[in-house]
């Protein structure tokens, strides 16, 4: 295996915590359905959202249509507060450890699906996100993940070949896209339950420690 110059984290439910089921149960409540099964239309819309080619307020109106529900723009406005406030939770644990990696000499970067407004809200309220080396966000790029583009884009700057960055992310069909490139990738949640569309976790962070700075 090439020796791992680089760690790429995933933002949600990796450095952030995952929102709680009563913040689930809240937002699943509005559009009168059961929480599975809005997850299930929140993630199928979100794509066009996070790429930077769909409004936040499009997007919402869209998942209330296809729950059956009327989302006028004020509702939507705050909505979109709501969705923020629930992705804005940091998971200590794995923040120290990529502080920890950056000590020990790793470049480090996020790559994260992201819409332009959680981004702005995320960015006012996290000042560590600058503790980075690279970030890449979808809205800001015009690509997502699993497309191959957004990794090379994030390898580049970098300035690393594929096969020397390690990529963590909560969902599997993000991981595989990693490996595509020629990244190591691993499935790594922060949530002690898995959730709909989330994989099982492969890795803990022991286990990531043990691997990257334990040497």
């Amino acid at each position: 295996m090439t020796r791992v110059k680089a760690v790429v984290f995933d933002y949600g439910k990796v450095l952030s915590l995952p929102p709680t089921p009563e913040q689930w149960q809240s937002l699943s409540t509005r559009f009168g359905k059961a929480v599975q099964e809005f997850q299930q239309i929140y993630w199928e819309n979100r794509v066009e959202l996070d790429r930077g080619t769909l409004s936040n307020i499009a997007y919402w109106q869209k998942v209330g249509k296809d729950c059956g529900v009327t989302i006028d723009e004020a509702e939507a406005r705050d909505l979109i507060e709501q969705d923020n406030s629930q992705w804005s939770n940091e998971n200590p644990e794995m923040l120290a450890f990529a502080r920890d990696l950056r000590r020990a000499g790793y470049r480090t970067a996020i790559l994260s699906n992201m819409e332009h407004i959680m981004l702005a809200a995320i960015r006012r309220k996290l000042d560590w996100l600058n503790e980075f080396d690279v970030q890449i966000y979808s809205c800001e790029v015009g690509t997502v993940k699993p497309e191959p583009e957004i990794y090379l884009e994030c390898c580049r700057r970098l300035g690393c070949c594929p096969e020397e960055a390690l990529f963590l992310d909560d969902k599997k069909v993000n991981t595989e896209g990693a490996k595509k490139i020629g990244m190591q990738s691993y499935v790594f949640h922060s949530a002690k339950d898995p959730v709909m569309l989330t994989g099982k976790s492969e890795i803990s962070i022991a286990e990531l420690r043990a691997m990257l700075t334990e040497r």
